[in-house]
């Protein structure tokens, strides 16, 4: 297999993203990846339905044998939850190429940028690949385009009040929601250019063995699947409770968009917790009956 340079990849990741942003040229193919080394691919996606391109970092051989624990895999997704506020890094996994780091993308950037980018994309998985993933926050990735404060200030508390909340204080960043029995939180995102919205989900602190792995694989193909959709990111907080969450442009929420947006991340969120539900077997009636041999009656199908 012939491999590319991190710099060479850099350099057709920036012409992919400036087509993208500048040029709006949709004959470039929709998603693209190339391997780096035995170990390692990066590539790009584009998503139709926020704007952006998303970078993507695999990696081969993450120690994922067939065993009850998945630390990698659960690292990935704090990454994801602890970073929503700062660069949004998306951890995945694909079954042909192995976990993943993406960084979605709302502007060109240079290749010197992209290649900074995509080396600390490799490197935190690198990081996360051991029994014992290390817990020290990413590297600092290149702020985007800052919005002014007081504006997204105003257009939050429009938003609450569209969800018939009263009038926020002065300064407010966040408020609560409550949809029957489902906690969620709308927080403006520190650059005053985006809205996140988190749904926490279920408790996984009392999950464990293969019905824990069985969920954080599963909310890592749902990240995976969901680059190229709209944006939504299953998590793991500090307290081991599985989120849900999206984000969107402040200047895409008018009074039409932010209902059916809230309603779209809700029924996410709705269906996310149900699977997890069905994975853990909550609510589930297992029954141990008596063995045939036992009461001396013959079991269904057996040979008597």
């Amino acid at each position: 297999m012939a491999f590319n340079s991190l710099s060479d990849i850099a350099q057709a990741a920036a012409q992919y993203a400036q087509a993208h942003f500048h040029t709006g040229d949709t004959e470039q193919p929709a998603q693209w990846a190339v391997p780096l080394d035995d170990h390692h691919q990066l590539g790009m996606a584009r998503n139709a339905h926020d704007g952006s391109v998303v970078l993507t970092a695999w990696r081969h051989a993450f120690n994922d044998a067939p065993g009850f624990d998945d630390p990698q895999g659960e690292a990935l997704l704090r990454r994801g939850f602890d970073t929503r506020l700062g660069a949004g890094l998306i951890g995945g996994i694909s079954p042909e190429l192995g976990p993943s780091l993406s960084l979605p993308l709302y502007a060109a950037c240079d290749a010197q940028a992209l290649h900074d980018i995509a080396d600390t994309l490799l490197r935190e998985l690198d990081r996360l690949a051991g029994p014992h993933p290390d817990a020290t926050p990413p590297a600092a990735l290149p702020r985007g385009p800052q919005g002014d404060a007081r504006q997204a200030e105003r257009d939050l508390a429009r938003l609450a009040l569209a969800c018939g909340l009263d009038t926020l204080p002065s300064g407010a960043r966040q408020f609560d929601l409550l949809f029957d029995d489902l906690p969620g939180r709308v927080t403006l995102h520190p650059d005053n250019r985006r809205l996140l919205i988190d749904f926490f989900l279920h408790d996984a602190a009392a999950l464990q063995g293969s019905l824990r792995r069985a969920v954080i694989k599963s909310a890592l193909l749902i990240n995976q699947n969901a680059l190229r959709g709209h944006a939504y990111v299953v998590g793991l907080d500090s307290r081991q409770c599985v989120t849900g969450s999206g984000r969107i442009a402040l200047e895409r929420l008018d009074d039409d968009t932010w209902p059916r947006w809230l309603q779209y991340q809700l029924a996410q969120a709705q269906d996310t917790r149900a699977l997890v539900r069905d994975l853990a077997l909550e609510g589930a009636q297992i029954s141990f009956g008596v063995a045939a041999a036992a009461t001396g009656a013959a079991a269904p199908g057996a040979l008597v």
